[in-house]
């Protein structure tokens, strides 16, 4: 367990081991007469914005200074914790196949595996907080599952179509605009579109038979038009890692801009479909039978882990229209979109992947389908299932399909009254969700459905429903700066969630329901951030972010009666950050309080009920930092001390799950323009499964999800070349060679599910997912 004096004592060896050489080699930087970060400050014609500006990383930094280099840094105008992977990060560095979550893995704190290898879903975090409790933006516009904020990262927006990836470890300003600003935003941002035409055409192939292929084609300006566009394409496949873990998956995406006037119009469109087995987390007597590669799929028809039992076929969309510009004396900013996700053929699935063998209408879970009713929730008597042989396989398929329909509109004014002068920020964020789910048992064996032999609701579907989101929030924020390099932000944002529900056959209690609830909540806001020199920024945060209350809330016969309210966090949060041509360094300490944890009360009459119960307060510092050293040599490191446990609650002094207690990387970076590469190590420290720490009587069963550190080194080279220049052509080829993870560790990344009540390791609850092992991915791409 992390005790706040472990913490305090790591904090000050963290500073002793990382932060104080940052500091002497910072002094050390500015002696040097040659020194590039004050060369860069004056941006002496290279057509580069300066080191200290904004927009200077990656490809817009001067080749070879730090913010170039960088794995991860911070922004000279933070106002909480936060960081940016560049483009070169994301180009240079990233197996091709990759999604989002993986561009982000050097980050502090930041947690995220694919058991799959190189190609499949993955699930991301930082600080202990899990995927749902935190925003994923694209452009901006948040985006997520309907029942909860979760995401599929396989089936949206790969590694190919980002510019760029920001973590901001922080609910954000009142003008961050999400469901989950409870935990932060990763920020996923599209390519910016070039004056010039150009593309680029990249093919990669890598362990487990793993194969993409990218092209991205700007057009360029337009002359006489204003427009400007930009069209993609990316293709991927895999056998997996795991055994018949195969996806199949295509992204197309278009972008084009068009400048009118003051204004300018951007209209965006993206559409994606993937095709994949159901391979998961496994038990650990599958474990002991099967190997780490087993992810319960197999070849065998006999039985419900059969592969073609087994797999999925998603589609999504998202398209946009944004119009910004200047009306006399206001900014305006206008978003208008929507964003899908839909099953063009029904999932497939085998009934209990975590039981082995024969599930049958007479062995499995589905004999004896319980038909609960509001006054006996646990009757004794068995209903029937018709036309089902008992040596039948038995699963069920599955439809899940929501589309939303938004729009974010800012404005902002700049005022000039002397120590009063800042800039008024407002807007509003509308939002409607439409879903639709199913999930209706079949048998396998004749392809025929419960519903079609005759069977009743209760017996025939796991769940039918509909639910609907209605979403509005408005905010306000002033950067008011009553002197030079000074803003102090207050703001204030409202939110108003609704979900109305509506259920044929409910998840869980297998009656209808049809329940609608209004949640609300008031967020304020404070930021002061003071910009000390064109190299130094420190800043401190006080917030409360929000998290709309779990779907799963809705799956009892009386929700009203638990009462409960979306999760709360409240944020101090301090930090600094440094940066010139020679280095990036940013260091930051938190502690955020996190209330109205949902639990499951079961009352007397055998009923469950969600009620707010556990408290947990997250408490850590982070930092990192990246040291050109000379000719294209850099060194990066960065770190995170984590401590994340209940205050309140049944829960009271244990650990939060998926809340690693420590995470680190270090490494270096090579580019001289022509040859580049890095090597970096990752550290994860011990951590909880998705459940976290329990308390039980024995202390085997609160040890079953416990998940040990590890680490991984993976290595980068690669060169680039333009052999057609002689020819008169611009174009150049880039070559090059990952291996990641090269020594070859194959631990457990996570354990899921809840191991209240388990005393063995031979049990279903819980399920275990393993590092993949070594990979091997070459890439060659051609510019032009």
């Amino acid at each position: 367990m992390v005790t706040e004096r472990t913490v305090t004592r790591r904090a000050m060896l963290l500073a002793s081991t990382f932060i104080i050489p940052m500091i002497w080699a910072s002094g050390a930087a500015v002696a040097q007469s040659a020194d590039i970060g004050t060369v860069d400050v004056k941006n002496q014609g290279n057509g580069l914005p300066p080191v200290s500006a904004p927009a200077a990383v990656g490809s817009k930094a001067p080749p070879g200074s730090a913010p170039a280099l960088s794995p991860s840094q911070g922004s000279l105008e933070a106002f909480q914790p936060g960081s940016i992977v560049s483009d070169k990060v994301i180009q240079d560095l990233i197996p091709s196949s990759s999604d989002y979550n993986e561009t982000a893995k050097y980050t502090p704190g930041f947690l995220s595996n694919n058991p799959n290898g190189l190609l499949g879903d993955s699930k991301s975090g930082w600080r202990g907080y899990q995927d749902g409790q935190f925003n994923i933006t694209f452009d901006g516009i948040p985006f997520g599952d309907a029942n909860d904020p979760t995401h599929h990262s396989a089936a949206y927006f790969p590694r190919a179509f980002l510019g760029s990836v920001i973590v901001d470890r922080g609910p954000g300003a009142a003008s961050q605009v999400g469901y989950a600003t409870y935990g932060g935003t990763m920020a996923l941002r599209s390519l910016d579109l070039s004056d010039k035409f150009g593309g680029s055409i990249e093919t990669s192939y890598g362990s487990f038979n793993t194969f993409s292929s990218a092209l991205t084609m700007q057009t360029g300006l337009i002359a006489g038009t204003g427009v400007r566009g930009l069209i993609q394409y990316s293709h991927a496949n895999t056998s997996g890692a795991q055994l018949y873990g195969k996806v199949n998956q295509d992204q197309f995406l278009g972008k084009v801009e068009e400048k009118v006037g003051n204004f300018k119009l951007t209209v965006f469109a993206s559409y994606g479909q993937e095709q994949y087995n159901n391979v998961t987390g496994i038990t650990y007597p599958q474990l002991q039978q099967y190997g780490k590669r087993y992810g319960a799929v197999n070849a065998n028809p006999l039985t419900q882990q059969f592969a073609d039992f087994n797999n999925s076929q998603k589609a999504t969309d998202m398209e946009y229209v944004k119009l910004e510009g200047d009306f006399g004396s206001w900014r305006f900013d206008n978003t208008l979109y929507t964003y899908s996700y839909w099953y063009p053929q029904l999932q497939n699935n085998g009934n209990d992947q975590t039981v082995e063998g024969l599930i049958t209408a007479t062995n499995g879970a589905v004999t004896g389908v319980t038909v609960p009713t509001l006054t006996n929730p646990k009757p004794s008597t068995k209903t029937a299932v018709l036309g089902v042989a008992s040596t039948d396989v038995v699963g069920f398929i599955k439809n899940n399909n929501y589309r939303a329909y938004g729009n974010i509109f800012k404005g902002e004014h700049d005022f000039d009254a002397g120590m009063f002068s800042g800039t008024l920020r407002a807007g509003l964020w509308v939002e409607h969700v439409d879903n639709t789910r199913l999930q209706e048992y079949i048998d396998y064996t004749t392809y025929r459905t419960f519903p079609s032999l005759g069977n009743g609701p209760t017996t025939s579907y796991k769940l039918n429903l509909s639910s609907h989101i209605t979403n509005i929030q408005p905010f306000v924020e002033y950067d008011w700066r009553p002197i030079e390099g000074l803003t102090i932000t207050p703001g204030f944002k409202y939110e108003s969630f609704t979900r109305d529900h509506n259920a044929l056959v409910n998840q869980t209690t297998l009656q209808p329901l049809n329940y609608s609830a209004t949640y609300n909540a008031a967020l304020p806001f404070l930021a002061v951030k003071y910009k000390v020199s064109d190299e130094v920024t420190v800043y401190a945060q006080a917030s409360e972010g929000f998290l709309a209350p779990t779907v799963s809330a809705l799956y009892v016969f009386n929700p009203a009666q638990g009462g409960i309210q979306p999760q709360r966090t409240t944020n101090f949060q301090a930090g600094a950050v440094y940066k010139n041509g020679k280095i990036t360094a940013d260091a930051d300490a938190y502690i955020i309080t996190a209330s109205n944890f949902p639990i499951v009360t079961n009352l007397a009459s055998g009923q469950q009920i969600y009620q707010n119960g556990g408290t947990a307060q997250y408490r850590g510092v982070e930092a990192e930092g990246t040291y050109a050293v000379m000719n294209g040599w850099s060194v990066y490191g960065s770190a995170a001390l984590i401590s994340a446990k209940y205050i309140q609650g049944q829960f009271t002094g244990m650990r939060v799950g998926d809340a690693p207690d420590y995470t680190a990387t270090f490494g270096a970076v090579y580019d001289d323009g022509m040859f580049f590469g890095s090597l970096m190590q990752r550290f994860i420290g011990d951590s909880y499964g998705n459940n976290g720490q329990k308390a039980n009587s024995a202390t085997t069963a609160s040890a079953l999800n416990f998940v040990k550190s590890y680490n991984t080194t993976d290595l980068v080279i690669g060169f680039r070349t333009s052999p057609r220049h002689d020819f008169g052509l611009n174009n150049q080829m880039k070559i090059r060679l990952g291996i990641y993870n090269i020594f070859d560790h194959r631990n457990t990344v996570e354990a899921a599910g809840d191991p209240t009540g388990v005393n063995s390791l031979n049990n279903t609850k819980i399920t275990y997912s393993f590092l993949p092992g070594r990979t091997i991915m070459g890439s060659v791409g051609i510019s032009f």
